[in-house]
């Protein structure tokens, strides 16, 4: 494929995607292994869409990973047409302890937040909000990329591997 291929390829990723994609992500897709390629394009159709002034931007959530989003003051004009994930206020309360605790045991969870706790968890899990893994007779929780790339977080999720690896031996 050519320059203009490629940069077609990656637009269309980012507006398919359900979350923010990386550079390897974008590499795999059009088929190179080069990252600094893969940058430039993806530099120039940042700045084609930063040109046009338009409804669109395309937003650097964390270091070489990138989503296609509206602009910050569009979104309260638009209010009633987004769809938004429709938390319950305990499972945003749920949400907020995972992040703020992760990794965090589901049994401790469930001793801070309550028995509904379980319930607010499958949810989460189900929406792709939070990742868990058997840890003996309970679950390690954490964030996943959904949740880093709907909220607007860098995605730390070297830091929160370690602290699992550590919490595993």
């Amino acid at each position: 494929m050519g320059v203009k291929e490629d940069r077609v390829v990656i637009e269309a990723s980012l507006y398919a995607a359900d979350r923010p994609l990386n550079i390897k992500e974008f590499c795999k897709v059009i088929g190179t292994r080069s990252e600094t390629y893969v940058r430039k394009l993806v530099d120039a159709i940042k700045s084609d869409y930063d040109k046009r002034d338009g409804a669109l931007m395309l937003h650097e959530t964390a270091k070489d990973t990138f989503a296609l989003r509206l602009r910050d003051e569009l979104v309260p004009k638009l209010e009633g047409i987004i769809p938004k994930a429709k938390l319950s206020r305990g499972a945003l309360k749920t949400l907020a302890l995972i992040a703020y605790k992760q990794p965090v045991q589901q049994a401790k969870l469930v001793e801070l937040r309550g028995g509904r706790a379980y319930e607010y968890v499958k949810q989460l899990a189900t929406m792709g909000f939070v990742e868990s893994k058997p840890f003996g007779r309970t679950r390690i929780l954490r964030t996943s990329k959904k949740f880093a790339g709907y909220f607007g977080f860098e995605d730390d999720m070297e830091r929160i591997r370690e602290r699992l690896d550590e919490m595993a031996r």
